[in-house]
């Protein structure tokens, strides 16, 4: 599927700006060190040349190795799809979208009420994305709270599998035996481990504990996720003000610091893992002391850490869309688009943030088709203007005249798609018609599109076979933790 071609990227750090961050983080990684969780990271960079105090788990990375790693050629990350169509490829050229993940929450389309989510609720979100223009990579947007938690892993990969046909992208922070049963339920859909290392239909999202901490087990799935082929996001996120400096410049240099000591990690565990650099910096608000989400400065945030990514040779997976609103409305598009503005014109490979509400905790249908219209509203945006003898059009203009119109000439039927925004949910019609239309507001049509969306067949559907197959592994790993001795 392809993504948005951004032809002139919006920065917000200048070159001597993202050298000076790249600078500081590696030479923090020296000084200050990382607290490293897991055993085999710790041995493997004892190995390679790093300081390790054992008691602590601090490691001192020196600024050779962490220099040697960057040195390397980059590692092209595609994101496979089983509907080879849909398959984004990220090239560091291109924009692609996804949801938000993994909400408790729902908001019912029929009813309005919000209680936990379900399994149903989880597969209605995969039919509806299936629709988006925009919407390329999938992640399970919420909990399926109706199953047992110790299998709920494992349940929410194959409610995704059997509703989309898009790439799955997994923020679970899977340990390294969630990651292996993940991995092989990939395989059994992909045709093979081997297949799968060839074409991964699934990635992972690992998350570090700000400030400067490399979770042990979450860490061990990474290295788990990377053996098997499968790309990894190191998924960095110190909250300024909180578990990061209150400036950006020193939060972005904490999320430096943590992304390039997993890079290290992944790649000496790993040579060659498809590694992104995932980040969701946002402030604590002073008067709330709670987590920003909506915060304009978590676009500006994603845009510094594009550039430095892509310094690095690596993808990016930054936030967007995010709001703190319990309900749509006003608030969830005000907070929304200045950050999706932001990310897709500073050319973020990834950006995920569609369709939650109150901090990512509550799922609506209707704002993951909302923020699908909002991106086709940036998308032309990002296009820009086209200046060349075609577009120009003088040789029109003097066939036209003074006082003529244009609308019969073939000039305007063969390019109006692409000049112009063609809404496919924002009402453009007089008010009279709006009226006899039944006042429609923006969330009712958005509801109208999830019901037609919800009533079309699964693309790409799994075999009856394959669901089988999906529910024995799944079965097997409920048995696997209810005969586990207590420890």
């Amino acid at each position: 599927m392809s993504g948005i071609s951004i032809r002139r990227p919006y920065p917000v750090l200048s070159q001597k700006d993202v050298a000076r961050i790249r600078a500081a983080a590696i030479e923090g990684l020296e000084r200050v060190g990382v607290k490293v969780g897991t055993a085999q990271g710790r041995e493997l960079l004892k190995q390679a040349g790093a300081t390790v105090d054992e008691r602590t788990e601090i490691v001192k990375i020196p600024h050779a190795l962490t220099e040697e790693i960057l040195r390397k050629p980059p590692v092209h990350v595609v994101l496979h799809a089983r509907d080879p169509a849909r398959t984004a490829d990220l090239d560091l050229a291109h924009v692609h979208l996804c949801n938000n993940g993994t909400g408790p929450l729902t908001l019912d389309t029929e009813t309005g009420e919000r209680r936990p989510s379900t399994s149903k609720d989880l597969a209605e979100s995969a039919r509806v994305s299936n629709e988006l223009e925009n919407h390329h990579v999938f992640w399970p947007m919420c909990n399926s709270n109706d199953v047992p938690p110790e299998v709920r892993l494992y349940e929410d990969f194959k409610v995704s599998l059997m509703n989309t046909p898009k790439h799955i992208l997994y923020a679970s922070g899977a340990n390294r035996e969630e990651a292996v049963r993940l991995v092989a339920m990939g395989a059994a859909v992909a045709g093979g481990a081997e297949e799968l290392r060839k074409r991964p239909i699934l990635s992972s999202v690992q998350t570090t504990l700000a400030p400067l901490q490399l979770d042990g087990p979450t860490m061990d799935g990474a290295f788990a996720f990377g053996a098997a082929g499968v790309p990894t996001a190191i998924f960095t996120m110190p909250t300024p003000g909180a578990t990061g400096p209150v400036t950006l410049a020193g939060s972005v240099t904490v999320a430096a610091m943590e992304f390039l000591a997993g890079l290290v990690l992944c790649r000496l565990a790993n040579p060659g893992a498809p590694v992104i650099w995932g980040c969701g910096v946002t402030p604590l608000d002073m008067k709330t002391t709670t987590r920003a989400g909506g915060a304009p400065e978590h676009g500006l945030t994603g845009v510094a850490i594009t550039q430095l990514a892509h310094d690095f040779g690596v993808p990016s997976l930054t936030g967007g869309f995010d709001t703190t609103a319990a309900y749509l409305g006003s608030q969830a598009l005000i907070e929304g688009f200045p950050q999706a503005m932001s990310v897709v014109l500073g050319g973020a490979d990834l950006i995920v943030g569609l369709g939650l509400l109150e901090d990512a905790k509550t799922l609506s249908l209707e704002k993951l088709v909302i923020d699908d219209e909002i991106v086709r509203m940036i998308r032309r945006i990002a296009d820009g203007i086209v200046v060349d003898d075609e577009t120009i059009a003088l040789d029109v203009i003097q066939k036209v005249g003074v006082g003529g119109m244009y609308f019969g000439e073939k000039h305007t039927m063969k390019h109006l798609r692409q000049e112009q925004f063609l809404p496919k949910l924002i009402d453009r019609r007089s008010v009279d018609l709006w009226e006899r239309d039944g006042k429609k507001t923006l969330e009712d049509r958005a509801r109208e599109k999830v019901r037609e969306a919800l009533a079309k067949p699964v693309p790409f559907p799994l075999s009856p076979n394959l669901v089988h197959t999906l529910d024995g592994m799944i079965d097997e790993a409920a048995h696997a933790v209810l005969t586990e001795p207590i420890r």
